[in-house]
C-alpha cells in the first residue's frame, strides 16, 4: 500500500507544483500546464524502460509483489492494476512470454 502511495504523489506532486507556480498567469494555463508534467511522468517511465531493460525488471519485480500482495488482502482491482503494470514492465524490458 505505501508504495502505491508513493507512485500516486510522485505522479500527481510534481504537476499539482506546476500549477501552483503558474496560477499568477491563469488557471486555464496553470492546469493545462499541471496536466502535461502529470500526463508526461508515466510516458518518460515507459521510454526509460525501453531503453534500459534492467529497470523495467526492476518495476515489474517490485510490481509483482505489490500485486501478491493486494491479492492476498482481497483487493482484486489493485492487485490487477499491479499485474498490468508487471505485464507491461516486462513487455518494455522485452522479455517473451
Amino acid at each position: 500500500m505505501l508504495l502505491l502511495v508513493a507512485v500516486c504523489l510522485a505522479g500527481l506532486l510534481p504537476g499539482v507544483a506546476t500549477a501552483w507556480l503558474l496560477r499568477g498567469r491563469g488557471w486555464p494555463l496553470a492546469v493545462a500546464a499541471g496536466l502535461g508534467v502529470t500526463l508526461a511522468l508515466p510516458g518518460a517511465l515507459i521510454v526509460t524502460m525501453l531503453v534500459f531493460p534492467p529497470i523495467g525488471l526492476a518495476v515489474a519485480l517490485l510490481s509483482l509483489r505489490e500485486a501478491l500482495h493486494a491479492y492476498d488482502d482481497g483487493r482484486v482491482w489493485v492487485g490487477t492494476a499491479w499485474a498490468a503494470t508487471v505485464a507491461l514492465s516486462l513487455a518494455c524490458a522485452g522479455v517473451a512470454w
